[in-house]
């Protein structure tokens, strides 16, 4: 049994500095990382396209013949009232 011991200790020895070794190259990767991160983070530019979406303003009513718009909008008023709008099928 005395025998063993030796490379038992040696063997947990190797262990642990191939266990510290990997943490120091991971910690250093990690950092390599970042900072690669942090450079590409300056240099690209993320533009946004704003995509115009329909919205409701109004809604269009037919009563007897006649045409009602309920307006949800007070700032669509004024367009109605210049006439600034189209009609589509």
């Amino acid at each position: 049994m005395d025998n063993m011991i030796i490379p038992f200790i040696m063997l947990l020895i190797i262990t642990i500095a191939l266990f510290l070794e990997r943490k120091g190259h991971e910690s250093k990767m990690a950092d390599i990382y970042e900072e690669k991160f942090e450079e590409w983070k300056k240099f690209s530019s993320i533009e946004k396209e704003e995509k115009k979406c329909k919205e409701l303003v109004g809604l269009v009513f037919l009563e007897d013949s006649k045409l009602d718009i309920q307006v949800l909008d007070k700032k669509i008023i004024d367009r109605l009232e210049r006439k600034k709008f189209t009609i589509k099928l």
